[in-house]
């Protein structure tokens, strides 16, 4: 319809008057550089965007997002909404509707589909979504101020409406409660037993020890002033034979051989009941206090173990069909709720079928990817030509030589397959030119960041031969003399200088084009180059249709991903497990921080702050006295590769992730063989 590309080209046009808006008005400055589309989500392609304005859409998304199988991005336009994050991945302020603004947010964040709540419509956004095959639902249909002054334009509201699914959930998903994943998970079932008063914590112990088959048992104190006195209690108990850990100690999962956990911190317990197996419901046992209410683990659906008197909250408790026991048939009891099905269904039937109603846009494609800074283009053919003016390899290393790089400029993850090759060739050698290192033309084989480079220190750090020369040819020799069998040349692939036996291109499939050739995007070599390639390595995803092509018909093609396995803090690697139940700062100082973040709310890790350095950052003096004074009350959580820019007794946490190889290892194994 001409109106609403009219509407679209006014906003382009308008584009300057609408950036000083943004920055002067009260209401936009705040968070104007995300209403400008210039600071996206961390988050990688494929999550589902839902917009819901203010908090009464965001309940909808609250009770919606955690039972979802996608991350969900929530964008809002009322600031008293942003702290509505439950089972959401990220939350934004919607970028303003004018063009450069929604394309630039689309652009970056290539969400799979776009769920409008109730009643926003813009025109812009839309039709942008349209352009990228996004496909938009609007759930919760509801005729508001926008939407009618639409309507009043003929055809204007047909026309954006084209294509669009609507939803309309039986029931209302505002009145449904709020769901949390759990923050910490254990293997095998749970007994959770919430605000409990004094004596009830003894009775439950000895009533759980009794058991035939014990599970977990989660303890969990109505009044936190006597989080320590029931500590006490419960190492005294535990001298019988089992094991006690105190949820303040442990990380996103307890403890392997944890038989009894006390729930020592506060705002954690609703999220258990959705994966426990039953429920006792405390200030029930004894006379004095009551009873608490049952609502949430009945909610949850869990069978309730409860004592006689509930008399101080009657009206909770009418219509719930609890096992009741008395503290000398509290056994009996537990076994009995262990062993009842669930008395409804963890997943209401409405949100079920809102689910199922959202599954055309939850299995949606991923939009491609578009050149970040098409404006640019005109200058692309003289950095091109650069790139392919650059010398052939002429000289031959004293021994064999891996070569590992991308078309891309960082965060294709060269670095770790670099590291994977060299811990399955023996005698291997890492060399690089030491991005980061202190100036200086020697060739250097051990030190720090400051003197191998961020990502040489990291591996030195694990204990992998490592070799840092600006001279790449000049460091391979040099190694070989120190007794280096085979050489992995990270980031090798634009190095001609250097003859190479085996040519190993990586590519992420998330970004495979790096957003187009710099300076639209980050590819800093033609696509051709991939005709170089031995082994096509793609991390994250399957290799795309265009990448098999252009590569040669000999070429062994991996897919792989990463994995965490542990932390590293002050030099020793302990388990994932390991980490406190404290909230975190987390630092990332590299190319694509969001997969790190990602990672570490996957983990559990109660992400409080993030905070994002250019890649490769050289911490200042000011940096590490503020990590220092944060890890007073926080955790400070970065990447095994910031960390090695920090102080070797810095008391951060440094996630350590390993390559995963997927498909095509057998194949890299046999041309590996050789060295």
């Amino acid at each position: 319809m001409i109106l609403a590309w009219l509407y679209v080209a006014l906003g382009i046009v308008a584009y300057p008057l609408v950036v000083l808006l943004a920055w002067v008005h009260p209401r936009l400055r705040d968070h104007a550089r995300e209403r400008l589309g210039l600071v996206t989500p961390e988050v990688e392609p494929g999550a589902l965007w839902m917009h819901a304005a203010s908090l009464g859409e965001g309940k909808i998304v609250e009770a919606l997002a955690p039972v979802l199988p996608l991350p969900v991005v929530r964008t809002c336009t009322s600031d008293t909404a942003r702290p509505q994050d439950t089972g959401v991945a990220w939350t934004t302020s919607l970028p303003l509707d004018a063009w450069p603004c929604v394309t630039a947010w689309l652009d970056r964040v290539r969400p799979r589909a776009l769920v409008l709540v109730e009643a926003e419509f813009w025109p812009a956004l839309i039709l942008a979504c349209r352009m990228r095959g996004i496909p938009v639902t609007l759930l919760s249909p509801r005729e508001a101020a926008g939407m009618s002054r639409l309507a009043r334009v003929p055809g204007l509201l047909a026309y954006l409406r084209q294509g669009m699914a609507v939803v309309v959930p039986a029931e209302d998903l505002k009145r449904q409660p709020a769901r949390r994943a759990p923050t910490f998970t254990w293997t095998g079932e749970a007994l959770v037993a919430g605000s409990t008063h004094e004596g009830e914590e003894r009775a439950l112990v000895e009533a759980w020890w009794s058991l035939p088959q014990r599970p977990l048992l989660v303890l969990a104190p109505r009044d936190p002033a006597r989080f320590e006195a029931v500590a006490g209690l419960l190492a005294e108990l535990a001298a019988r034979g089992f094991r006690l850990a105190r949820r303040s100690q442990f990380g996103p999962r307890v403890p392997e051989g944890c038989e009894v956990v006390l729930l020592d911190t506060i705002g954690e317990l609703s999220t258990l009941y959705g994966v426990a197996r039953a429920a006792y419901v405390g200030g029930t046992l004894f006379p004095g206090v009551g009873g608490h209410s049952p609502a949430e683990p009945v909610a949850a659906g869990l069978p309730v173990v409860r004592g006689p008197h509930v008399e101080g909250n009657a009206a909770a408790w009418e219509g719930v069909d609890a096992v009741v026991a008395r503290e000398s048939t509290l056994a009996t009891a537990l076994v009995t709720a262990l062993h009842r099905p669930r008395t409804v269904s963890a997943v209401s039937p409405g949100l079920s079928a809102v689910v199922e109603a959202l599954s055309p846009a939850l299995s949606a494609a991923i939009p491609d990817e578009r050149p970040l800074r098409p404006w640019l283009w005109p200058l692309v053919p003289v950095w091109m030509a650069g790139a392919l003016l650059r010398p052939r390899p002429l000289k031959q290393a004293p021994i064999p030589v891996i070569s590992v790089g991308g078309l891309s400029a960082g965060g294709s993850g060269k670095t770790p397959v670099a590291a994977w090759l060299a811990s399955r060739v023996h005698g291997s050698v890492v060399v690089s030119r030491g991005y980061g290192r202190r100036k200086g033309d020697d060739i250097r084989m051990s030190g720090e960041a400051t003197d191998l480079g961020d990502e040489l220190a990291m591996l030195a750090r694990r204990g992998q031969a490592v070799c840092s020369a600006p001279d790449r040819l000049a460091g391979i020799e040099a190694a070989a003399k120190a007794g280096a069998r085979v050489a992995v040349l990270d980031d090798g692939l634009q190095y001609g200088a250097v003859a190479r036996d085996l040519e190993v291109v990586v590519i992420d499939a998330r970004w495979p084009d790096g957003g187009g050739p710099i300076p639209v995007g980050t590819r800093r070599l033609p696509r051709s180059w991939l005709a170089k390639a031995d082994v096509v390595w793609c991390n994250h995803g399957a290799v795309p249709g265009w990448v098999r092509g252009l590569a040669r018909r000999d070429a062994i093609f991996v897919e792989a991903r990463y994995r965490p396995v542990g932390w590293r803090r002050r030099g020793e690697l302990l388990p994932l497990s390991a980490i406190p139940a404290r909230p975190a700062i987390a630092l990332a100082g590299i190319a694509r921080p969001d997969g790190f973040f990602r990672q570490l709310r996957q983990l559990g890790v109660r992400v409080e702050r993030t905070m994002v350095f250019e890649d490769h950052h050289d911490f200042t003096w000011h940096d590490l006295q503020s990590i220092e004074a944060w890890t007073d009350d926080h955790l400070v959580v970065t990447t095994e590769k910031d960390a090695a820019r920090l102080p070797a007794d810095a008391r951060a946490w440094a996630l350590v992730v390993e390559v995963e190889v997927l498909t095509g290892e057998a194949a890299l194994a046999a041309r590996l063989e050789r060295w």
